[in-house]
């Protein structure tokens, strides 16, 4: 599996969430008040990346819910990289090409 780097944002969440000995709010894990950590929506996609795991509540209020960290995100919280799946890649089919146009003939 491809191994890529975590950004520093979300390390610090993760190292958050690794020092509290109890599953943490996502309120708690909203350290940098941020316009793009407005909605909670950066706690969803670290639950869909399987770095942290949502132990109460539902997606729709992810600042209520609590949340604990999975081994992947043990890991990216001690080392700032985690492995992740590629995604597979489409292929097109692409219509032959079209005849050229010449001259026509008399």
């Amino acid at each position: 599996m491809p191994v890529r780097s975590i950004s520093h944002f979300t390390w610090q969440v993760l190292r958050t969430a690794k020092r509290s000995k109890k599953p943490v709010t996502g309120r708690e894990l909203r350290i940098a008040p941020t316009r793009m950590t407005k909605n909670g929506s950066f706690l969803t996609k670290l639950v869909e990346e399987g770095l942290l795991s949502r132990v109460t509540g539902a997606a729709a209020d992810p600042f209520e819910a609590t949340y604990s960290l999975t081994e992947k995100g043990e890991h990216a919280a001690e080392f700032g990289e985690c492995e992740f799946q590629s995604r597979a890649t489409i292929t097109v089919q692409q219509p032959p090409p079209a005849p050229p146009k010449g001259k026509k003939k008399k």
